[in-house]
């Protein structure tokens, strides 16, 4: 588009040559005679460029360049004049005139006025938009920002630093000086000034708003422009109370919607759920077989918004495609060979709730990319019909193999794995816990207890010092199942050794006492199973504790080769 440029003359022999260079480089061209034909003008539509002589008649062009520069301060105004002089000079040139041109204009010196002019005024543009859309950034920014001068004067403060930091408007130039309680940040900005360096304090307590004490992570950092100037210091502070909160009431915490464990890790997935409860986000459980995957899907179903609706658990690696397609979609009567009536997939029934998708890593390629709509697009056709359904539904997928891997490999989507693991929660194995095993197994007594109508209250020292010693790796699963054996068979009150299944004393012969490396004892222990079963397998995968398949996928990631 062509750029806009107005030019005042009273002269009309000059007005038509101005107009008439102009035009012939390709701009748009009004006139006007007079200032009140001028300032119309500019009322009624937007110029990129005003060319005004200062003598008007009657009229005054430096009351032409104060009324441009109030309508439309971004507008480049040059002057003209035939009698130039410093006092017209120094007036145009403080109420912000671009240049100045003295008569006669020769029509290259006016078509290189134009030329600068525009650059500089899309220059300014540039610069302003890009200054606007720091100080949106800025502004928007939730942690609170202060950034100071090399004598720790107040140069900027976003929105939430008004709070924090306790400033106003006239802060700005100022030195700061933070309220009693908060020398932390005054520390760290001195610090910075000092030795040029970040500073950074995690979880110090601070007071805000003249009384509210809040905790927060503070960092400083030192303010260096392209050329290497020091000029200063900005200082970060995030707001982390409501993170402290949590933390500290769970550090009595013994269980959590049915999670049971004090650890550090059991503390931190506690948390983590929590704060994930109401945020609609995909989730991707990862951990072994039996760390309780299926309890953190439910904690993060129950503990949020979603509560109310269904709570849909599919076990992917328990059925072929054809069937799982169906379970997951749905159905239309005829769609195939025994579909004798309309069927709702499980999708359909989590409207409004939650699908926990297990064993995700075991679904087909074809399965993968319908999985992929439905996460994109919140819709999917049921098995022989082709009208989309539309669902919302917060979708949390668990496996216990490494997906990573598989896209390596080729045999999952990396599409699909990015879109489930938007949000990722890793349990850990049993074994990087063991202080949480008393807790479980007195959790697991006390269910016991009240299913078989027995008092059994404790185990013996033996008994756990075997448990604390033991790999375990089929995790809690495998706890619960052996206590649960070992409550049936106990006469009496307490777990002794010969309570245990036999499998399980045999399996922990297998695997020894002795320290080693997750690898090495893996190794070991499926090494010792082969020998044990004749190199049979099946049976060697019962005194694991794990499938068949789980064994299978063991001896090739380990590279063990065993013939039966």
């Amino acid at each position: 588009m062509a750029r806009r440029v107005l030019i005042v003359e009273d002269e009309d022999t000059l007005r038509f040559t101005f107009e008439h260079f102009l035009a012939a480089e390709g701009y748009a061209v009004d006139t006007a005679a007079d200032f009140a034909e001028a300032i119309g003008k500019v009322e009624s539509a937007d110029y990129d460029l005003v060319f005004t002589d200062i003598i008007l008649g009657n009229d005054n062009g430096i009351d032409v360049l104060r009324e441009v520069k109030e309508r439309q301060p971004s507008i480049p105004v040059v002057m003209i004049t035939g009698y130039p002089n410093v006092e017209t000079a120094s007036d145009a040139v403080r109420l912000g005139a671009f240049d100045y041109l003295p008569k006669p204009v020769k029509r290259d010196a006016l078509l290189r006025v134009a030329r600068m002019a525009l650059e500089h005024k899309d220059l300014m543009e540039e610069r302003e938009k890009y200054r606007t859309n720091l100080e949106a950034i800025f502004q928007s920014v939730d942690d609170a920002i202060l950034t100071v001068d090399l004598d720790m004067n107040v140069v900027a403060y976003n929105e939430s630093g008004k709070y924090f930091f306790s400033l106003a408007a006239e802060s700005i130039g100022r030195r700061y000086v933070p309220g009693e309680g908060n020398g932390a940040f005054l520390h760290a900005l001195t610090e910075t000034l000092k030795t040029k360096r970040p500073v950074e304090t995690q979880r110090t307590e601070c007071v805000v708003g003249g009384s509210e004490k809040r905790v927060v992570s503070l960092k400083t950092s030192p303010l260096v422009d392209r050329t290497g100037t020091f000029s200063g210091a900005v200082m970060v502070v995030r707001d982390e109370t409501r993170l402290d909160d949590l933390e500290k009431s769970f550090e009595g915490r013994e269980t959590f919607h049915n999670l049971v464990g004090s650890s550090p890790r059991m503390k931190e997935i506690y948390a983590f759920v929590e704060s994930l409860a109401d945020v609609p986000t995909t989730v991707l459980v990862t951990g072994e077989s039996g760390t309780g995957k299926e309890l953190v899907a439910a904690a993060l179903h129950y503990k949020g918004g979603r509560s109310t609706k269904p709570f849909v658990k599919v076990n992917c690696s328990a059925l072929a495609e054809p069937l799982l397609e169906s379970e997951l979609f749905g159905h239309v009567k005829g769609a195939f060979t025994g579909a004798i009536k309309d069927k709702m997939g499980r999708f359909q029934k989590a409207d409004g709730g939650t699908i926990f998708l297990d064993e995700i890593g075991d679904i087909s390629p074809g399965m993968q990319v319908r999985l992929l709509r439905v996460l994109q697009e919140r819709e999917f056709e049921r098995v022989g019909d082709s009208t989309p359904i539309k669902v919302d539904v917060r979708v949390i997928a668990a496996t216990n193999v490494d997906l990573a891997e598989k896209v390596r490999i080729g045999q999952f989507r990396e599409d699909l794995f990015y879109r489930l693991k938007v949000v990722r929660i890793h349990i850990p194995p049993l074994r990087e816990r063991r202080e949480d095993i008393p807790m479980l197994v007195e959790h697991f007594l006390a269910k016991f207890r009240g299913k078989f109508k027995k008092d059994v209250s404790a185990v013996s020292d033996e008994v756990m010092k075997v448990f604390m010693s033991y790999p375990w790796p089929g995790n809690v699963r495998e706890l619960e199942h052996v206590l649960e054996h070992a409550c049936i068979v106990c006469t009496s009150g307490l777990i002794t050794l010969e309570h245990l299944p036999s499998d399980f004393m045999e399996h922990h012969e297998i695997h020894g006492n002795e320290p080693a490396t997750e690898r090495e004892t893996t190794l070991q222990a499926i090494r010792k199973a082969l020998e044990k079963s004749g190199g049979n397998k099946a049976k060697a995968a019962r005194l694991l504790g794990i499938s068949r398949i789980t064994l299978y996928r063991k001896l090739n990631e380990l590279k063990i080769v065993h013939d039966e």
